[in-house]
């Protein structure tokens, strides 16, 4: 079975559900990447740090939970929409 690279599938998720949060789509890749040891929260922040750095996807907001972390949403930039179509990786989750 076919599986995108990480931070190709974390592109994707953003590019289909506008304001999903850090918390979620990592919830999403532990399910679907069970054995893959670099999805964990660090490795999913990191991923979203680098996708942001070069503009794929921008915050929309951000909260704090009841346990004091850091809650971010994200959307896709245009940019990121067009390298997304341009990529033909845009099929539905």
């Amino acid at each position: 079975m076919f599986q995108m690279p990480v931070k190709f599938r974390v592109a994707q998720i953003i590019f289909h559900n506008e304001g999903v949060s850090n918390q979620a789509i990592y919830e999403m890749l532990k399910k679907e990447y069970p054995l893959d040891r670099n999805v964990n929260e660090k490795g999913v922040e990191a991923n979203l740090l680098s996708l942001k750095a070069v503009g794929i996807i921008q915050p929309m907001d951000a909260k704090i939970d009841e346990k004091g972390n850091l809650i971010q949403y994200y959307q896709i930039t245009q940019y990121g929409s067009n390298r997304m179509n341009h990529l033909n990786i845009n099929y539905s989750t």
